[in-house]
């Protein structure tokens, strides 16, 4: 086996293992979480609200929430408690999971402040608990509602940023597969497409992030005065780097398959 074979495959082991010790560690730490939850007394939907909400509205809305948080987190709730806290006890991550509020937005029909970085900056500071959640969200139905045209396309741009994202361990493990079979057989062009499969996965991640902070750019130009950013330009100067960033990791990563494709003809 040549040098340059032996780097890639010693590459591609420590990216995937990697890749794979960050979902199993996930995937224990939910297990813990929904074994916890399992030992309480379970509450079904019917009871739920009810029994920990006396008002009527408030129990309807955190029935929903909890089915809403449930299926983000993919993991039944059902021992749940309002005084259950959002990020140490349930690992909802909510600083770095917009599309729990992307998917509440779309349940609800409402906006989040999920755009607006500074005010959604506040608002995390105030979840704790799922019961801050609930009311949270009660305030927001409370408010006018405002005519929003671009609803549906907020709602699709999230399901296929969700779609690309659970797609990158698929490829990223069946190009690193590939790149074995290949290494194995010795075929240095099945190891190469295995290699480009591999790949690919990052320029899946830079173009589905890219995409979201792109359009969270774009909102945040669209719903501020000249005044307002010029008074606070460091959260759209983030933004902006952000979405460069990303999109520029894409970009690059693809013209490299590209050229590397060309090259092979």
């Amino acid at each position: 086996m040549k040098t340059s074979e032996l780097l890639f495959f010693i590459a591609f082991g420590v990216v995937t293992t990697f890749i794979i010790t960050m979902m199993f560690r996930d995937w224990l730490r939910k297990r813990r979480i929904a074994a916890a939850l399992s030992q309480r007394v379970p509450h079904a939907a019917e009871h739920f609200g009810c029994e920990f909400f006396p008002d009527a509205k408030r129990a309807d809305i955190a029935v929903r929430v909890r089915r809403v948080l449930s299926n983000n987190l993919k993991m039944p709730l059902d021992g749940l408690v309002p005084s259950d806290r959002l990020n140490d006890d349930l690992n909802a991550e909510l600083p770095a999971n917009p599309h729990l509020f992307w998917e509440l937005e779309a349940e609800f029909g409402i906006k989040t402040d999920v755009e607006d970085l500074d005010s959604h900056e506040k608002t995390l500071e105030r979840l704790i608990t799922f019961q801050d959640l609930v009311e949270y969200m009660e305030g927001r139905i409370s408010e006018p509602k405002p005519h929003n045209p671009d609803a549906d396309e907020d709602k699709e741009s999230s399901r296929a940023y969700d779609h690309a994202i659970r797609s990158i361990p698929i490829v990223c493990i069946g190009g690193f597969l590939t790149a074995v079979v290949g290494i194995v057989i010795q075929k240095k062009a099945l190891m190469n497409v295995g290699g480009l499969i591999f790949i690919s996965g990052f320029a899946i991640w830079g173009f589905a992030n890219g995409g979201v902070a792109l359009r969270t750019l774009i909102q945040s130009v669209r719903g501020s005065t000249w005044k307002d950013t010029l008074t606070r330009p460091w959260p759209l100067i983030v933004l902006t780097f952000l979405t460069v960033f990303f999109l520029w990791v894409g970009s690059i990563i693809l013209w490299g398959i590209l050229k590397n494709l060309w090259s092979t003809r």
